[in-house]
């Protein structure tokens, strides 16, 4: 009885393990196995979007870093530039408003890659594990950027308005520098004229009869006719003198026997060549011998 039992169980038991494997056989392990390969495949792709957004999004933030650093090494340009607290010439000045327009350029795509940037971290949409704090750690970094762009903008906005007040400045200066070199060019132009007028003398000479002719010398004095002498007319005749600069005439050519000086001058202040002819009137001092009159009337034989 107990074998039959036993057998009947164990009959139950050897049924039980058929139905089993019968079982185990139907199920279906390939597709299991494709499944897993697309889960895998979709874990890939996932995770090389993400890699792939981050690199974009720091090779961004690298750009604007990049650019303001920029920004601010042509802002040290222009501020060294713009304090020297001298008069700039006029390839100085051209050179700060070419760096401050290209500041202003600078500017203007920091702001457009900043807001590229704030748009590719909206839409990143990125929130696996630690890749969120990181997205966070950005979003920080642009907001920073934002505000030293703007800082930047500030910065550059006073630098254009000293730059024009600068200019204003240099303008004003620039009038009254030229106001006085017109001044002192008409002052000059003044004393040159003065000092022309100041050194014009003039001459002629002849016989009695050719200076009486011209209407240079008349007789006057004497008794009866007798002992007259030679004097200059008071309306003499101007056009017949010849104009000297004092300040070069040293000597006059005679090329006569004799020569008495009808105006009068210093004594001592000039001589003739010789003694016996006067060929040559030597001037010996300029100033003494054009002291009491600036015309020279000689009369020759």
């Amino acid at each position: 009885m107990f074998n039959w039992l036993k057998m009947k169980e164990m009959k139950k038991l050897f049924v039980l393990i058929l139905a089993v494997a019968a079982l185990s056989s139907c199920h279906n392990y390939k597709k299991d196995a494709q499944n897993l390969m697309l889960v895998k495949d979709s874990l890939e792709q996932v995770t090389a979007y993400r890699d792939s957004s981050i690199a974009s999004l720091l090779n961004d933030f690298s750009a604007i870093q990049a650019n303001l650093d920029s920004i601010k090494e042509v802002e040290k340009l222009v501020t060294v530039q713009s304090a020297t607290g001298r008069e700039l010439n006029s390839s100085q000045k051209q050179q700060i408003l070419e760096d401050l327009a290209l500041l202003n350029d600078l500017l203007q795509r920091n702001k457009a890659q900043t807001a590229s940037l704030q748009k590719k971290l909206k839409n990143a949409n990125l929130k696996i594990g630690d890749l969120e704090s990181t997205i966070k750690g950005l979003e920080l970094m642009v907001s920073n950027l934002e505000a030293q762009t703007q800082e930047q903008n500030i910065q550059i906005n006073n630098l254009t308005e000293e730059v024009r007040k600068l200019n204003v400045d240099v303008s004003q200066l620039t009038q009254r520098i030229q106001t006085v070199e017109t001044e002192s060019e008409l002052k000059s132009q003044t004393i040159e004229t003065q000092t022309v007028a100041l050194n014009k003398a003039y001459y002629a000479f002849g016989t009695t009869k050719e200076l009486k002719d011209n209407g240079i010398i008349e007789k006057s004095g004497g008794v009866i006719g007798m002992g007259k002498t030679a004097v200059m007319k008071k309306d003499f005749n101007k056009d017949y003198f010849t104009e000297i600069d004092i300040r070069n005439f040293e000597y006059l050519r005679l090329m006569a026997k004799k020569a008495k000086l009808v105006t009068v001058h210093t004594a001592g202040s000039f001589h003739f060549s010789s003694e016996k002819r006067a060929d040559t009137l030597f001037i010996d001092n300029s100033d003494e011998f054009w002291k009491a009159s600036k015309y020279l009337v000689i009369v020759t034989d």
